[in-house]
Parts: C-alpha cells; structure tokens; sequence
C-alpha cells in the first residue's frame, strides 16, 4: 500500500499511481483529490483512458481517509475551535501536506517539468510537469494551499516553479465559498445525529442525482429566489435510465469499496462547521489576490506566487445545486477582483453532466482534462 510522508511526525497520505505511459518523457503528471466521503477510488474509472493522452494519475487519500494517517485529537480539537485563527491553522496544515506530497512525489519519481514542446505539425504546447485536480469538498483543502503559499517552504515553492502547470477545482463544494446558498438550491442536509450509515446513504442520493439543466443568473446580490430544484429521478413522468443517481446505479459492494463512511461520524461535520470567514478568506487568498509577504516583514503589497499559473472551474449543469451555486459565486467574484491581483481562471461548464461525470463518462472526461491540464 504506497504511502507518502508529508511531515517528521510520520504522517503519510495514501496513494495510487498509474506510472508513466509507455514509452513518454514528457508526460502530465495529474493529482486527483477527492470529495466528501467518497475516497480516491471513485476516479478509478479514469485509469484505462489516461496513458494514451499522456496522463500520469495519482489518486491520492485524504487525512482521515483509507491508508492515510487519522486525525489526531488535537487536529480534531483545532478544527472544533477554540478560534477562527485556530480554525485557520488546522486547515492550513492539512493544504500543506498536499504541497509536501506533491513536492515528494516530484523528487522521488523525478517526474518531467514544464516545457514548451513543438509538435510536428508546428504547433506549440506545454508538456510535463505536475497539476493539482480537486472535487467537491476537497477543494476545502487545495484552496487552504493555495492560500497560504506563504507557509510553503522555500524549496518546494522553487520546485513547483518549474513543475506546477495547473489547478483545477473540479465541481467545487458550497463550502468552499463560504457563504450561504439559496434555498432552492440546497440539496445537502447535514444531520449529524442520524446513524452515519443513514448519513452516508442520503448524501450517495443527493450528490450523485441528475438534476435540471442549470444556468448562471446575471447576479449573486441580492440572492437570487430559486424555487426548489428536485431531482429528475423523483419526477412522476418516466425518467431516462441515464438519470437515475450515478450511486443508485452502482451494485452495493462498488459504493463501499468508494466510500469511507466514519468520517461521518464527526470529523466531516467540524469540517462543515468551520467558520465562513475562514473559506472566504482562503478563497480570496488563493484567486481573488495571490500576493504574498514572502520576506515576512509585514509591509507593502507582496509579491504574487506562481502569476502565470493557470486555474480552471469546471461546473456540471445537471449537478447538485450547493456545488452550482459554488461555481457562481467563484465566478462572480472573479469578475468583480483586480486584474492585478488575481490569478488567470477559465471556466468550463460540463454539459448534461451530473457531480459524478468521472464515474459515469470516464473516457470524455479523461479526454477534457487532457484538453485543459
């Protein structure tokens, strides 16, 4: 079971790796972080399609997640409080670990960097290197890097100067934002009290449903008034067989060799319960102004880390609405930050995609990262 060390204190993160495609030196190496309760697994079906457009994938597992060393009490404790900078730390350190993952990952594998290639018909592109993908709720974790690029040692953030190619917040969850939805679009209930194989059953449903196709509205203040988007699967005329729940349609032992349910038990529910302010601010951080006081002195406007690094938001229109009005909110203040300040982010939007497009289409979905990576 290959394990990576992120720290001194013998914390590992689980992982799978699909190796180098056959034959390439110049190959994408592409980090696939999970969501909620659902674990790397999930992206399995993604493995057959990647050597042929050149992808390295890495699965990699979440603290608390299978293979990967637990929360101890006292991380536990700093996601409870006692304060939002405590809050802060705790979230901090886990976005850290995927940054000394990934510098580990490039040293010991010795992986190709970023560089300028001409193909034989002329055309220029960019091959090797590394980029980091998350899916719902693990952007949580990958914005909190991003975020605090600052506490990024020296080395690695050299490192990734010339390996990092790419982030990509993959339908990303309304926790990211940190702040609220519409009611409307309001599919996840959080209900810590239920049995958690209870919990785990209604989360698969919700997330996993196909729902009506989605626009953006013009504006996100005041909140737009969205009547209650019900999932195709419950309508009461006949239903496609395509829109049942991409969990439904999974035979039992598939979605428990994808999911973990204790981490329903209490730890994903601190994660819930962490204060807005602390999401909000990690996502200005990380896209709205990527300036930092790398000196540490405190004073003037800081230097941006990584400027020309591209971010991509990929949003699903059938998916679940928490994770739509996410990718409004993302998009919303994109527009509104300074083109000074902020990073370089494009928006792709999935169409008759549910959250589970990896799952359900894995080869078009393989051949659309290719296509942005």
């Amino acid at each position: 079971m290959p394990t990576a060390p992120v720290d001194d204190k013998g914390t590992v993160l689980y992982y799978e790796d699909t190796g180098a495609p056959s034959g390439s030196s110049d190959y994408i190496t592409l980090v696939l972080i999970h969501g909620t309760c659902f674990h790397s697994a999930i992206y399995r079906p993604l493995i057959p399609f990647a050597g042929e457009r050149n992808l390295r994938l890495l699965l990699l597992n979440l603290r608390d997640y299978p293979g990967s060393t637990p929360l101890s009490e006292e991380e536990i404790d700093g996601l409870r409080g006692p304060s939002v900078d405590v809050q802060d730390r705790t979230l901090r350190d886990r976005g850290l670990e995927i940054a000394a993952f990934c510098r580990w990952f490039i040293e010991t594998e010795k992986i190709p960097p970023v560089r300028e290639s001409v193909t034989p018909e002329g055309v220029r592109a960019r091959v090797g290197g590394l980029s980091i993908l998350s899916w719902s709720g693990g952007n949580c974790t990958t914005v909190a890097m991003f975020a605090h690029v600052d506490k990024i040692p020296e080395e690695t953030r050299r490192l990734f100067d010339t390996h990092l190619r790419s982030f990509i917040l993959y339908d990303p969850s309304a926790t990211t934002i940190g702040r609220p939805r519409p009611a409307g679009l309001t599919a996840l209930k959080s209900n810590p009290t239920a049995p958690v194989d209870v919990q785990v059953a209604d989360l698969a449903v919700a997330v996993a449903s196909y729902y009506p196709v989605f626009t953006f509205p013009d504006r996100i203040e005041p909140m737009p008034d969205y009547p209650t988007r019900q999932p195709l699967h419950l309508s009461a005329d006949a239903v496609d067989p395509k829109y049942i729940p991409t969990t439904t349609k999974m035979p039992p032992e598939v979605l428990r060799s994808v999911t973990h349910p204790p981490v329903m038990a209490q730890n994903q529910h601190l994660l819930w319960s962490l204060s807005h302010a602390v999401y909000r601010e990690n996502l200005r951080r990380a896209l709205y102004d990527c300036r930092f006081d790398f000196a540490g002195g405190g004073g003037g406007a800081g230097e941006k880390a990584w400027p020309a690094l591209p971010v991509h938001v990929v949003w699903c229109d059938m998916s679940v609405g928490d994770c739509l009005w996410a990718s409004v909110v993302i998009h919303a203040l994109y527009e509104e930050a300074d083109p000074e300040r902020r990073r370089r982010v494009e928006f792709h939007k999935l169409e008759g995609a549910n959250h589970f497009v990896h799952w359900e289409e894995p080869e078009r979905f393989v051949e659309f990262l290719a296509s942005i990576v």
